[in-house]
């Protein structure tokens, strides 16, 4: 029997069978354009403002307040085409640590890590590697001595410069990190990453944050 003499439900079942395979294929890659058109045009990315790096801990699945959005309403970002997100880093054994290391330095790389939160030991070791912006560049010497008389900010020399600089500021009086199961504001710090262009940004999210 020609494919001619076929019904038409017989002839879509012949083609089936032998063309599947392509069939599928143009499906899914015409789903795949869709879904870019899609996103690209009607539901673009906003443009970060700043990428909070928190390292040494991991959200619990049970978290049931979005600190993120906090953060944002906080901010008054929520009806803007900006955000602030939240990026944890943690792991549990060396090979995970070592990819947790890479990620946070694409990342940082990248400008989607901004800002950074971690202990005291790490953080001194992120500032003598230079990583770290001296905080002298975005706060005001008032403000700085504010920090400092309320015992608040971390000191510490770079591998380059050898004298002290301001690196971080202690979370300690922070209640929104305090929002976080498990987490330790006063065993960490905050810093901005000395690459970033955009210093006054994240003052604004250190600012919120510190507090």
């Amino acid at each position: 029997m020609d494919f001619k003499d076929l019904s038409f439900f017989q002839k879509i079942d012949h083609i089936w069978e032998y063309y599947k395979v392509p069939i599928l294929g143009t499906i899914i890659f015409g789903l795949i354009i869709i879904t870019w058109v899609y996103n690209a045009k009607f539901r673009p990315h906003k443009e970060l403002m700043a990428g909070v790096g928190i390292l040494n801990y991991t959200l619990p699945d049970f978290t049931e307040e979005d600190l993120t959005e906090k953060i944002n309403n906080e901010l008054g970002l929520a009806e803007t085409n900006r955000e602030v997100k939240l990026e944890y880093f943690f792991a549990d054994d060396q090979e995970a640590g070592m990819d947790i290391v890479a990620k946070l330095g694409a990342m940082l790389l990248s400008g989607d890590v901004t800002i950074l939160v971690m202990d005291e030991d790490t953080m001194k070791a992120y500032a003598y590697e230079d990583y770290l912006m001296d905080l002298s560049l975005v706060y005001t010497p008032e403000e700085l001595d504010s920090l400092e008389e309320k015992g608040l900010l971390l000191k510490y020399n770079s591998e380059t410069v050898p004298e002290n600089k301001n690196y971080a500021i202690s979370l300690t009086n922070s209640t929104h990190m305090s929002m976080l199961p498990g987490f330790d504001p006063k065993q960490n710090y905050i810093a901005i990453f000395g690459a970033n262009q955009t210093p006054e940004d994240q003052k604004k999210v250190v600012n919120l944050l510190i507090n």
